[in-house]
């Protein structure tokens, strides 16, 4: 891989390297694979190309999206499934196929479909993630994806009156697929055996998300929690494989000191960004203000020193309707 390419992603959240599936995915493929590759979660994803994370830097090249990310991965030596067998790989891609058709519908309603999660938790995430101003903007843009999504594989407009949502057929079709692919892990650290494939990564990045997320509306969050091997299995894969990646703000709320020190240099670089941003944007704002009211108040006397303009004096009061 070209030195200095690059993966960026959004910064996690809950002890998670991501809050993001799609980005989470990528993660997996670099992670899983051991490309030696740099991850940055200080990033813009308007910069992408697409309009979105993930997306992979490569010297001027960009590639967007979990797709072309990685079909560069397989060309550079690094495909996700190389350890199975061909019947093996084979049965990755269906399972992974078919858990998409499962819980796609519901990842998409219950994180931006469903408005009081939205509204109290996911917009808030994205925003944080995204620079001024356009993170005032930029979330809905999920918004609006969850609505096709949810049109397509849910069969209902997340734009209608809340009682004809059909969350529940999501949620029983989401907790049928967790029943299976519990059945299926078993006691394996792999869903085959003893090593890594596709649909560990898909299975993890939404599960890991649905698991760890706060919502008011989760009702797959419990479920889960019932499947002890699908805990484990997320946990383990946390720990032992993303490890350096995993980040909270809750824990470095609490301890500053201690969790600074622990800091890698990309999630130090994203903090000292955010701080910094929000002082420019206080200090825009105050001068903005400040220029706004030296330049009425400038106006103001030479509207009424000025011959040129129609001869009346206005009073104070009449001015300022004028400008109003």
């Amino acid at each position: 891989m070209q030195l200095g390419s690059k993966l960026h992603v959004y910064k996690g959240e809950w002890g998670l390297p991501s809050i993001d599936f799609e980005c989470m995915r990528a993660l997996c493929l670099l992670r899983f694979t051991r490309c030696p590759m740099e991850i940055e979660t200080n990033t813009n994803p308007l910069r992408s190309g697409a309009g979105k994370l993930p997306y992979l830097q490569i010297g001027n090249d960009k590639f967007h999206g979990y797709k072309d990310i990685k079909r560069i991965l397989d060309l550079e030596g690094y495909p996700v499934d190389a350890h199975l067998n061909t019947k093996q790989k084979h049965l990755s891609i269906t399972y992974s196929n078919w858990v998409f058709t499962q819980l796609h519908a519901y990842y998409h309603y219950y994180l931006y479909g469903e408005p009081n999660n939205y509204d109290t938790t996911t917009r808030g995430l994205y925003a944080k993630r995204t620079p001024f101003p356009f993170n005032f903007y930029y979330p809905s843009t999920y918004q609006r994806e969850a609505c096709d999504v949810v049109q397509v594989l849910g069969g209902f407009d997340i734009n209608d009156k809340l009682e004809k949502h059909e969350g529940d057929y999501l949620a029983a079709n989401a907790k049928k697929c967790v029943n299976l692919l519990s059945r299926k892990l078993g006691r394996k650290v792999w869903f085959f055996g003893d090593t890594y494939s596709e649909l560990d990564a898909v299975v993890y990045s939404y599960l890991a998300i649905i698991y760890h997320i706060t919502l008011p509306n989760n009702p797959l969050q419990n479920h889960i929690k019932g499947c002890q091997n699908l805990v484990n299995f997320i946990k383990r894969i946390t720990k032992d494989i993303f490890r350096n990646e995993c980040y909270s703000s809750i824990k470095m709320t609490k301890a500053p000191s201690q969790s600074d020190s622990m800091l890698t240099p990309s999630e130090r670089k994203f903090m000292e960004t955010d701080l910094n941003t929000k002082i420019f944007a206080g200090v825009g704002a105050v001068l903005a203000m400040g220029a706004f009211a030296a330049w009425r108040g400038i106006y103001t006397q030479l509207t009424r020193s000025s011959t040129d303009y129609d001869g009346i004096d206005y009073e104070d009061d009449d001015m300022d309707e004028v400008l109003d």
